[in-house]
């Protein structure tokens, strides 16, 4: 193997940071996890910050990811190198994170390790709790141009109101809500490193939010500097302002659309009415297309049919964005398009290459946006087996 570029104790770093770490960067290469209670070392491979096989013991594949999640005693070694294993893993590493915790809260998942120690009871609630907990890389601080303190209950961001600010969690949890008629939806937990508000909000002219943000005990924020973000984003090509616009607008079509599940607003049958498919769930599609007529609307297909994700239009981007996995199409769930729909293939290289070149923070805050979307989606499907379930 090549040197290592990475080394830590899980107890530091868990595997769930250590996939976002990977994430933000893009890294290809080999994960080694080692435990003095296995004989053999867990392995898990990524492509690009994507897991793409992984081996513990008997077990290959997804499985063997999950059952890694349970190896909660051990070190890691991370060995940047080609990776020439086959794709065998289709979900996104949000998807992989909150199935297996959700796993090892139901005893799914065997723990390897010394004998756990009972938990305090709000360590408990937390982790029975189906809301995810998305967390980010180490601010620059270069990029904070201010420092604020909330407290427990304090609207940092309000639904509706207008802002133009961007706030990066330096310690702390916040929870991202929606207002209902029928009370209050908790849609997500940030927690350190992870962005308050969308790049929208740093762009000329006001923005109403969306959602809104409450502060979970008390919470430091750092204020990012956004004509600094602003003018990164300015000297981008137009096709990667496009989708970048793309995501945070699929964000915000994706929440408001959830908010329609929660309250049976939806028909499914007349969602699906007219409509055919343009990409498979679980296709081997990875090219990127911009929509240029006619509607689509994402599905994920579950054993309780399909569950409506967003609907997009003219301007918007499907199938396989090139930096990053968003946990949808085409891995993990099906693009079905009106008649009339019409859809342009774009070639990614150069906006990879774009990608590349931007700045850590404006990396983590699209990686922010992609792993919000991917735990959105994971929200509806929890909230649509529930239902399924009553």
């Amino acid at each position: 193997m090549s040197n290592i570029s990475l080394s830590g104790n899980l107890n530091f770093l868990n595997l769930g940071e250590l996939f976002q770490i990977f994430g933000t960067n893009s890294s290809t290469g080999v994960l080694k996890i080692k435990s003095k209670y296995s004989q053999e070392p867990g392995l898990l491979y990524f492509i690009k910050g994507n897991v793409v096989d992984a081996s513990a013991g008997m077990k290959k594949g997804i499985d063997a990811a999950y059952a890694l999640f349970g190896w909660t005693d051990g070190e890691f070694e991370f060995y940047e190198e080609e990776v020439k294993a086959k794709n065998t893993v289709q979900k996104s590493r949000m998807e992989i994170t909150l199935d297996a915790l959700r796993m090892l809260d139901d005893g799914q998942i065997e723990k390897l390790g010394p004998v756990s120690f009972s938990k305090t009871p709000s360590e408990r609630s937390d982790k029975g709790s189906a809301i995810p907990v998305i967390r980010g890389q180490l601010v620059d601080y270069a990029y904070v141009v201010d420092e604020e303190e909330h407290y427990d209950g304090n609207k940092i961001i309000e639904e509706g109101k207008f802002g133009n600010w961007i706030w990066t969690i330096l310690e702390g949890t916040v929870e991202i809500v929606k207002e209902t008629e029928k009370g209050t939806i908790k849609i997500l937990r940030l927690s350190d490193g992870s962005f308050i508000g969308s790049l929208s909000a740093v762009m000329p002219g006001e923005k109403a939010r969306n959602v809104s943000a409450i502060a979970v005990g008390t919470v430091q924020l750092g204020l990012l500097d956004s004509q600094r973000l602003y003018s990164e984003y300015s000297k981008l090509s137009s096709e990667m302002k496009e989708i970048i616009q793309s995501l945070d607008n699929r964000l915000q079509k994706q929440t408001n659309l959830l908010v329609e599940i929660f309250l049976n607003k939806i028909s499914v049958k007349d969602l699906l009415q007219n409509k055919k498919i343009l990409i498979e769930q679980g296709s081997s599609n990875n090219k990127c297309y911009k929509i240029t007529e006619g509607e689509v609307l994402i599905v994920r297909n579950t054993k309780n049919g399909y569950l409506p994700i967003v609907d997009l239009c003219t301007g918007d981007f499907i199938g396989q964005i090139p930096f990053l996995n968003i946990g949808q199409e085409p891995h993990s769930a099906t693009v079905l398009g009106s008649r009339n729909i019409k859809a342009a293939a774009i070639e990614t290289t150069d906006i990879q290459k774009e990608y590349d070149n931007l700045s850590s923070t404006f990396k983590n805050v699209l990686e922010n946006i992609g792993t919000s979307i991917s735990a959105t989606t994971m929200v509806a499907t929890e909230m649509q087996r529930k239902s399924m379930t009553k």
